[in-house]
């Protein structure tokens, strides 16, 4: 129930003022008059400022209801103020065995078959109406009724793969059916006068029930002296959607059932009452049945189909039931086979105010109360009998929203206690003001006493804490890694606050009051859970991992991400051969990993440079190179020519060691040659 958007105006004509006192058609105007306008806008936009900070919440509260009823967090009739949805006693428990759990569910399923079946099936029958079989009023021979038969089919489990289902007709009656009956408003006919078919409940369940698939009706209706012209709307004269056959195919039909004109013509409908899982698929109520030709249209499943209505386009299951013949009756399941009154009307859905514990009619509570199990029948109807004695609470509620202290929107009385945000209904005054307090505590709920029920204030709470109080690392993870792990990791500190639960309180509504200043502000803020902050890198704003915390972050110039990241760039370079790509590798590298970043600093980088990677410079003769190198940075004004001279006198001595160490090694083969000779 959030507050609606109001349009605000000034009423009334507004005049501009000039000075102390505007002039206006040679009229002066007082200053407050022209100061209303400004007073109009400033309430306008307080109301938008008012709308805006109660819309928030409520979208949230919206989207979370939605979320609720779809995947539910905690039942509520488990919350200790809300006891009273619990419609379930835990006193048989006590009592309650394993062994006894195969008898029960045994027993349940018997019940369930036979109370499905312990109805009569009462059929009335209203009339058969066929547009081509209305006779010209001037008729002497008006034919005024058809034969109808009724038979139901079974449909037995085959016992072999490779044979059809078996397929089992009783005959349940047969009626005379009222042809074409006038149906009109103004024409009154006595319930009685209709054809009354019944078929017991013996016939549901014979003595080998289990092998029984399905039970049906057939519906087959004899009408006799009914050309085969007259069915199609070919006689007459009559201009049907099917006159423009060739004269010749109307012929070759004639021709073809001359001999069976002056017969019978059967017309069948198939209906299901209990499918193969024993479910019961007629329901009472009114039925009208599109009948169809035997011998064109034989008696066959079909699967529905979609069809789409336009303009101009001839739609056969729509003129099966304005011209085809259709059969009306009225389907009833009672228990009292001298009972023929109608079906009942369906009763139209009910308010939220309207009262649930009204009592159906009698035939209904004793169905339902057959329904019941004997085992739980004590245990139910006693707490029937409670929730029936409790006096239904009806209060006016009335919610008046706050902001800044002013009351902006007062909204209509109602007499339910459904919540405003999610629907729920509490039931109790209590229960609602506790679940409003708990469930939306972005809003301030104040209970006022009121002669004819309650008053509740409702303000934006300020101090209500929207951060996330989970695990940081479980919202910034990688994609396809969140709430997820691969194996034993280092978990990030979460400090929770652990509450001690006193004695319970008995309830009371003088608990939702609004408190005292000095308690305000502690009744409003919420408990801080703790430190659970999440730290990102500050060189590449990646969340940092729980086993990162001990690692300063700052000292990462080069992470191997990066360092491979630069290799990969410089290999892409086309204009400079394979000497200098290893160079420069190895110098951005350098740079990175020690932060060389003002131009004084080049002398210092160039001398670490060469004492640090000597080795691999000597070793894949890259001499040459590193020299045109420090060269290029001498002409930039970057190092000085001692720097080059010291640079290049190390790399000299790193090659006379090696050369010395290799000519030692060579004359201490040779001996060793000498000797195997």
């Amino acid at each position: 129930m959030a507050p609606h958007k109001q349009s605000s105006s000034g009423g009334g004509h507004h005049h501009v003022g000039f000075g102390s006192g505007g002039k206006t058609n040679g009229l002066y105007q007082p200053p407050s008059a022209a100061a209303k306008k400004p007073n109009m806008q400033l309430i306008q936009a307080d109301h938008e400022l008012f709308l805006q900070a109660f819309e928030k919440p409520t979208q949230i509260y919206r989207f979370l209801r939605t979320r609720n009823l779809i995947a539910p967090i905690f039942l509520h009739r488990t919350l200790t103020y809300m006891s009273h949805r619990n419609s379930r006693s835990n006193t048989r428990r006590k009592t309650s065995r394993v062994d006894n759990l195969l008898f029960k569910v045994e027993k349940m399923r018997g019940e369930q078959e036979t109370l499905s079946l312990a109805s009569n099936l009462q059929l009335t029958f209203t009339g058969f109406f066929h547009a081509a079989g209305k006779s010209s009023q001037d008729s002497e021979n008006e034919q005024s009724s058809v034969s109808l038969e009724v038979l139901l089919v079974k449909v037995c489990h085959k016992k072999r793969k490779d044979v059809s289902c078996p397929v089992k007709q009783v005959l349940a009656g047969k009626k005379q059916v009222p042809l074409n009956p006038d149906t009109g408003a103004g024409v009154q006919v006595k319930l009685g006068s209709f054809p009354t078919l019944l078929v017991p409940s013996s016939d549901f369940e014979p003595s080998n029930s289990h092998m029984v698939k399905s039970y049906s009706l057939l519906f087959r209706v004899s009408r006799p002296g009914c050309s085969r012209g007259q069915i199609h709307g070919l006689s007459n004269g009559e201009n049907h959607h099917r006159g423009d056959f060739s004269e010749e195919s109307v012929n070759r039909k004639r021709r073809s059932s001359s001999l069976r004109e002056e017969g019978e013509t059967t017309f069948v409908a198939q209906m299901t009452v209990f499918d193969k899982n024993r479910r019961l698929q007629l329901l009472d109520g009114e039925y009208e049945v599109s009948m169809q030709e035997m011998e064109e249209c034989p008696v066959g499943k079909k699967r529905a189909t979609w069809e789409t209505i336009l303009d101009g386009k001839r739609l056969p299951p729509f003129e099966s039931f304005s011209q085809g013949p259709t059969l009306q009756f009225t389907l009833r399941w009672t228990t009292d086979p001298s009972d023929c009154s109608t079906a009942p009307v369906a009763k139209p859905l009910a308010t939220r105010n309207s009262d649930t514990n009204q009592d159906s009619r009698p035939s209904q509570r004793a169905t339902q109360a057959q329904a019941v199990k004997e085992s739980t029948h004590a245990d139910m109807q006693t707490r029937r009998e409670q929730i029936s004695a409790e006096p239904r609470q009806k209060l006016r509620i009335l919610y008046q929203f706050q902001y800044n202290n002013n009351t902006r929107q007062q909204t209509e009385a109602r007499d339910d206690l459904h919540c405003p945000w999610c629907t729920l209904n509490c039931r109790k005054l209590y229960s609602l003001l506790k679940h409003l307090k708990l469930s939306h505590s972005r809003f301030i709920f104040n209970y006022v006493p009121h002669p004819k029920g309650a008053k509740i204030e409702v303000s934006i709470n300020n101090c209500y804490d929207g951060s996330y109080a989970g695990n940081p690392q479980d919202v910034h993870h990688q994609p396809g890694f969140a709430f997820s792990r691969n194996g034993p990791v280092k978990r990030t500190v979460v400090t929770h606050v652990l509450v001690c639960r006193p004695k319970r309180t008995k309830p009371s509504l003088s608990e939702f009051l609004e408190p005292e200043d000095g308690d305000r502000e502690q009744h409003q803020r919420m408990y801080i859970s703790g430190h659970n902050r999440l730290y990102f890198h500050s060189d590449s704003c990646l969340p940092m991992r729980a086993q990162e915390m001990e690692v300063d972050s700052e000292d990462e110039r080069d992470p191997d991400w990066l360092r491979e990241k630069t290799a990969k760039q410089i290999e892409e370079f086309t204009d400079v051969n394979e000497g200098e790509k290893e160079i420069m590798k190895l110098w951005n590298l350098h740079v990175m990993k020690h932060g060389f970043i003002a131009d004084n600093q080049m002398n210092e980088a160039c001398l670490v440079f060469a004492e640090q990677n000597a080795a691999a410079i000597v070793e894949h003769s890259l001499c040459r190179n590193f020299l045109l190198h420090l060269i290029s940075m001498h002409d930039f004004n970057l190092i000085s020519t001692l720097t080059i001279d010291r640079a290049m006198a190390r790399l000299r001595l790193l090659q006379t060691r090696r050369a010395e160490t290799g000519s030692s090694k060579r004359k201490r083969r040779k001996p060793n040659v000498e000797q195997q000779n």
